[in-house]
């Protein structure tokens, strides 16, 4: 696919610069994508986003670059990567008493709260 990228502009006799200056893409960027050494890009989405600009400047098929891209790199990907095992952590429950000792505190913040506020309204 980068074979077909770098024909399509020599075709129309742009350098790398001149496809920078057009695409606003850097000259690395553009070149990793004629060389397909696409971990120089900062992502696939980057990958992705640099192709279609690259293919609508050169008036290449967006949809056909964009499917050459992606089938490439399935074939290149590797097997589901193995997902960590994590155990589960089990956090301490609290005794029915613990509970009530709680609800307690929050119902006496909630008291001095409201007497506080009819004590400043009084004032």
């Amino acid at each position: 696919m980068g074979k077909y990228l770098k024909q399509a502009r020599e075709k129309k006799s742009y350098t790398l610069e001149d496809m920078t200056e057009l695409t606003n893409i850097e000259t690395k960027y553009l070149q990793a994508l004629e060389t397909e050494e696409y971990d120089l890009l900062p992502s696939p989405f980057y990958a992705r986003v640099f192709l279609k600009t690259y293919a609508k400047y050169l008036n290449l098929n967006v949809n056909s670059v964009i499917q050459l891209y992606e089938s490439a790199q399935n074939i290149k990907q590797s097997p589901a990567p193995i997902k960590p095992q994590t155990e589960a952590i089990e956090l301490p429950k609290r005794s029915p008493s613990q509970k009530k000792k709680v609800s307690s505190l929050w119902l006496i913040v909630a008291i001095i709260l409201i007497l506080g506020m009819v004590y400043m309204l009084f004032q």
